[in-house]
This record gives C-alpha cells, structure tokens and sequence, in this order.
C-alpha cells in the first residue's frame, strides 16, 4: 500500500507541470456538483473559467523532489529498524523462554532426593542434609529469576 501511495505522488507530482499549462474551467450541474475540466462545456452549459498560479521554478521543483527522496530513505530506514528491534526482541524472547525451560528442568532434578543427601544418625534414623534445602532453594530463585527475564523480555 505504502509503494502505491508513492508511486501515485511522483505522477501527481510529475505531472502538476502539464496540469499547469492548460486552462480549467469549472462548472456546476442541476444537483449543484461540481466539475473542473480542462475541455469548456458545450451546449450552453456555464462555464467559469479558473485562473491557475504558475507552476513552481524548476529548483523548488528539484528540492521539493530531493527532500521527498529524503523522506522516503528515512521511512525506509525507520522500517528496518523496527524490523531489526523487533527481531531482536523475539530472539530475546526465546532465549528467556529456553532459559526458563532449563531452570524448570534443573529445579525438578534438584528436588529428587539422592543418596547423599540422607544423613545417616545415631540409633539408625536418617535425615535429609541441609544441602538438599539450600540446592533446592537455589533452583527456586533460579526459576523465579528466569520467570522475571522472560517477563521483561516480552515488555511488562
């Protein structure tokens, strides 16, 4: 849509020096619509002829051509900037969400209870080391921290 739009100026554009160079007559039917051409009416028709300015000088024509240029380059850029950010921050996503998936992973491995983590006490009871507490915990902030980044990540 955006293309169609500028190809439609450069030929508005382009062709306002044409426009100029004729006459233009107005004219207004029964329904009191209005009609500007550039052929005088025939059949008795009033007409009313429209004085046009002149056309821009040829400069005010080229800088006017240069600033569109100038215009379109920085639309042009602004896009892919916002193509390139928006890519990045679904890259950011995914890393976030991997990391997340990884930190999950780690704080249902930390929870199963291994061998070494009893603790073998007098009179043949066992207890569970408060290693196995703290490595649990750990993977805990580990997973809130990763929730946090994705969080951020995705903008709230």
């Amino acid at each position: 849509m955006g293309t169609f739009i500028r190809l439609i100026a450069i030929l508005l554009f382009f062709s306002l020096p044409v426009l100029c160079a004729g006459e233009v007559y107005r004219t207004v039917d029964e329904a009191g619509n209005v009609t500007y051409t550039d052929i005088p009416p025939e059949g008795g028709v009033s007409a009313e002829r429209v004085e046009l300015p002149p056309p821009p000088p040829p400069d005010r024509l080229r800088r006017s051509e240069q600033r569109n240029q100038e215009i379109l380059r920085a639309a042009e850029q602004a896009k892919r900037d916002r193509q390139q950010r928006k890519v990045q921050r679904e890259s950011r996503i995914r890393d976030a969400r991997k990391q997340l998936a990884e930190a999950e992973a780690n704080l249902e491995q930390a929870r199963v209870i291994q061998d070494e983590d009893r603790q073998n006490l007098a009179g043949g009871r066992r207890r569970i080391h408060p290693d196995y507490f703290e490595r649990v915990k750990q993977a805990e902030a580990d997973v809130e921290e990763a929730r946090k980044a994705l969080r951020q990540a995705r903008g709230y």
